[in-house]
């Protein structure tokens, strides 16, 4: 739709046949002066992405001032007793918000593996991909977003919940330089959606394709429904899917909670017990395959 309306407002020139009308004294080419209408439509819309870009990056300063606000006020408003993984168990089973087998990129339960230990919200997120067997996460073009694996593949609701709140007018980030981040958003998260699980469990899921999000505020999901698909924007390197579970609705405000994934399977061990993953483990949901074990078993 923008390419479109970019080559229409490029029309607009058309009217410089007019000026030949006049100069040539040919009447009926005076209409094309109609062309340069478009101009003002063009100005109009130049002054509008300036603007929405001054507002975006007073909003992404505020955010980043919020999230260093958050290191010392989230440990008082919790009485500097931050839940862990010895002191809190959570109330839902969390499955992997994706299907199929992904790496985790980023994230752990300790302060060595952390996601980032000091931001509380984000303490115990996680980021993942799908990596090739060659442990490369793109077929061909590094800087082609298509060329991602991960790149619109179905995310899922990760327990059965309420969505809250969801953020979908994000375009993606262009992949810049290896190790480069040039966050294109005024939101670290880009897209995403927060979904509360519990009365003090909220999950949020970040970095979604714009326009892909197939749930509203008020909607009640079921534990792998689908509703987004996985893209590549806010604060990102690459399309991944960053996950985290949090205490309340505030990405700043709330502490970050220990997620003991269930029904999974970490580097080839399935597990039915709950369990913590960390970075560098292949993980995938096992639950389907299970119901479909036991639905034949049903049946004969």
């Amino acid at each position: 739709m923008k390419r479109k309306l970019r080559n229409l407002l490029k029309l607009q020139w058309l009217g410089i046949i007019g000026i030949f009308g006049d100069l040539f004294h040919i009447a009926n080419l005076d209409w094309f002066y109609l062309f340069w209408l478009l101009s003002l439509v063009d100005f109009f819309l130049s002054f509008r992405a300036i603007s929405s870009s001054i507002s975006g990056s007073f909003q992404f300063l505020f955010q980043n001032l919020a999230m260093l606000m958050s290191i010392p006020i989230v440990p008082l408003l919790h009485g500097f007793r931050l839940p862990n993984k010895e002191n809190y168990t959570p109330q839902c089973h969390y499955l992997l918000p994706f299907e199929g087998e992904w790496l985790v990129v980023n994230g752990g339960v300790d302060k060595e593996t952390s996601h980032s230990w000091n931001m509380c919200s984000q303490r115990y997120a996680y980021d993942f991909f799908i990596t090739d067997g060659k442990g490369k996460s793109y077929s061909a073009n590094r800087k082609e977003l298509t060329d991602y694996y991960c790149y619109k593949a179905p995310v899922l609701a990760p327990a059965d919940g309420i969505v809250m709140k969801i953020a979908e007018k994000y375009d993606d980030t262009p992949i810049g330089e290896v190790g480069e981040v040039d966050c294109a958003a005024p939101d670290v998260r880009g897209n995403h959606i927060i979904i509360q699980h519990n009365k003090h469990e909220y999950s949020m899921i970040a970095h979604l394709l714009e326009g892909s999000i197939c749930v509203k505020p008020g909607d009640n999901v079921k534990r792998e429904e689908k509703i987004a698909l996985c893209g590549n924007s806010g604060n990102t390197s690459e399309p991944h899917i960053h996950f985290q579970l949090q205490s309340g609705k505030s990405f700043v405000f709330s502490a970050g909670l220990p997620i003991s994934f269930v029904d999974i399977e970490c580097d080839g061990v399935i597990t039915e017990q709950p369990c913590f993953i960390a970075e560098g483990s292949s993980v995938r949901n096992v639950q389907k395959e299970k119901d479909q074990s036991s639905n034949q078993d049903d049946r004969s």
